[in-house]
């Protein structure tokens, strides 16, 4: 199949990227990384006609959307609407919209504007969906992880920033009283759940989906099963960051209804990040 990544030198998009590749795809990428920007450069993709749009492009820092609120609308929102359109033109099958679990704030809807933006996308997905039949699914992530991940990327987590304080000896920095809980979930689960979209034959209509195992941890959890398997183990305290929320955790129920569900439980991530690659 002709597959279009937005995105595609990104964390998560290189690895679907190259997932893609490995299943004998056609594929092709557009990303800020290689000079192309969804907001310009589009237009040079028009005679490639993919069938299907994995859309993973942003400006993904929460707190970057908090010190730079417009500058991320215009990259996350309006970037949204461009590949929706291109999408539209190009006559393409489904567009598969890396969405977060930012959407949800604490329970009651986004707080900080990288939230907010990603739930304007959403609802702009559903309408194309609705009023140009462009079918299309919104896959809300919560915080992805692996062995492999840097803490210069984007979608950097406290695992990639512990894992490299422990190579480096260096303390662990624990923001606020580290008891706020994140359901994590693993990059290889990000990239099946994707291909699972793809290939799904019903239409999706501009649904939503949260992507998480259904179990969270907080960092005071991870902090005492790094102190069992590494000795002398220093901490740090810093302030809480604004913006974060206290506690994520995915409804996985609508996703199972559908056959899927994560692979990769926390545990054995742990055991991949802390143990046996580090």
């Amino acid at each position: 199949m002709r597959i279009l990544v937005t995105g595609h030198r990104g964390y998560i998009g290189s690895h679907l990227f190259n997932r893609l590749v490995e299943l004998g795809h056609e594929v092709i990428g557009i990303d800020l990384k290689i000079g192309k920007d969804i907001l310009h450069n589009l237009g040079e993709y028009e005679s490639f006609r993919p069938e299907y749009v994995f859309h993973l492009a942003a400006l993904p820092r929460v707190q970057y959307s908090v010190e730079n609120p417009s500058l991320t609308l215009e990259n996350n929102v309006l970037g949204t609407s461009r590949v929706l359109e291109f999408a539209k033109k190009a006559g393409v099958k489904r567009v598969i919209f890396s969405s977060s679990s930012a959407i949800d704030g604490d329970g009651d809807g986004p707080i900080n504007p990288y939230g907010l933006h990603k739930l304007m996308s959403e609802k702009e997905c559903e309408l194309y969906s609705t009023l140009y039949g462009l079918d299309s699914v919104c896959l809300r992530y919560f915080n992805v992880y692996s062995e492999d991940q840097t803490t210069s990327g984007p979608y950097s987590t406290v695992l990639a920033a512990w894992m490299e304080c422990l190579k480096e000896r260096r303390p662990l920095r624990v923001d606020g009283d580290g008891k706020q809980k994140r359901d994590f979930i693993h990059v290889g689960d990000i990239v099946d759940i994707n291909l699972f979209c793809m290939n799904h034959e019903e239409d999706f209509g501009g649904s939503h989906y949260d992507v998480g195992t259904g179990d969270n941890y907080s960092l005071n959890e991870i902090r005492d099963f790094i102190k069992k398997n590494y000795s002398n183990v220093e901490l740090e305290s810093a302030p809480e960051r604004v913006g974060d929320a206290k506690e994520t955790l995915a409804d996985t129920n609508p996703l199972k209804k559908l056959g899927w569900q994560s692979q990769i439980s926390f545990e054995e991530g742990l055991q991949r990040c802390f143990i046996k690659g580090g």
